[in-house]
């Protein structure tokens, strides 16, 4: 009997996945398909930007709320938890944290992923790229624990519970340069404080992050989802405050800033024709599709 195709986006902290992915995780949800989310820390380290009154209740507690409303705007019902806590950023003593996720051992890490993986059972499978889309620890160490994970799902040797699943499609997501700084331009037109600085960026090249536009393998349309996915990043609010650029993009820049995201296909068949516009492609109908069992 055919399965449900499914989507597991595995993000490191509670936030990441709306802004990263909310759209295609909405637009995977109205498509009959199946999503499935993975936070790997719980965001200790985040600070309440909003200045929100939290009422007594820690942080983290906070966040977690915060996330199940993020995941109810998307129609997302499945979601995991790694366990591990938030190492804060480069150079920051939180990096030293004997639970944090930087530490943490990345077979052991990604054993619990992989056994995830295995219980899921997902068709694709998108997580932050090697560089850790702007560096931060924990975007790196998801990759590489992804990564890792992917491959000892797949092990019939592996000391993992459950049966095998080897992912057909593994991706990362990704900001196109030229799209990066478009982005910019818009928000310095607009007065508004731009993630890149103050200045003028005369070449996207000069942006601190962002993939070069060639090697972006999926753009997928979210406009009919991009109130869904500003929802979802307007639930987080102790991260995003109201001052932030993600709610802030002037209405002419919006379509562009959002209603794209972008993709690299990492593990896979490459696909026919570039970009492609939804990740599930080869996955459903006949030819060689894994979606039997």
């Amino acid at each position: 009997m055919a399965r449900v195709p499914t989507l597991l986006c595995v993000h490191p902290h509670p936030d990441d996945e709306s802004i990263a992915c909310g759209g295609l995780l909405a637009r995977t949800v109205d498509d009959g398909r199946r999503a499935v989310v993975v936070t790997c820390t719980g965001g200790e380290e985040g600070e309440n930007l909003a200045g929100i009154d939290l009422g007594g209740e820690d942080l983290v507690a906070h966040r977690r709320r915060e996330l199940a409303a993020a995941l109810d705007a998307l129609g997302v019902r499945e979601h995991h938890r790694l366990g591990y806590r938030d190492s804060g950023m480069a150079g920051s003593a939180a990096n030293d944290h004997p639970d944090s996720f930087h530490r943490a051992d990345l077979d052991e890490a990604a054993a619990r992923l992989a056994a995830v993986v295995r219980q899921v059972r997902p068709h694709v499978v998108v997580s932050d790229d090697e560089r850790g889309t702007y560096g931060h620890p924990d975007h790196v160490k998801a990759h590489a624990v992804t990564v890792r994970a992917v491959t000892l799902a797949a092990d019939a040797e592996a000391d993992v519970p459950g049966e095998p699943w080897q992912v057909p499609k593994r991706y990362v997501h990704a900001f196109g340069q030229q799209r990066l700084l478009r982005m910019h331009r818009a928000l310095l037109g607009a007065g508004l404080a731009s993630p890149f600085g103050e200045h003028e960026v005369a070449d996207a090249a000069e942006l601190p992050f962002g993939v070069p536009d060639e090697a972006v393998t999926a753009e997928i349309d979210i406009t009919r989802w991009l109130a869904r996915k500003r929802a979802a990043m307007a639930a987080h609010r102790t991260q995003i405050g109201e001052g932030s650029f993600f709610l802030n993009t002037p209405d002419a820049a919006v379509v562009d800033a959002f209603a794209l995201e972008q993709y690299v296909l990492e593990d896979g068949t490459p696909p026919d024709e570039r970009p492609e516009t939804d990740l599930f492609v080869g996955i459903e109908g006949a030819g060689g599709s894994p979606d039997a069992g």
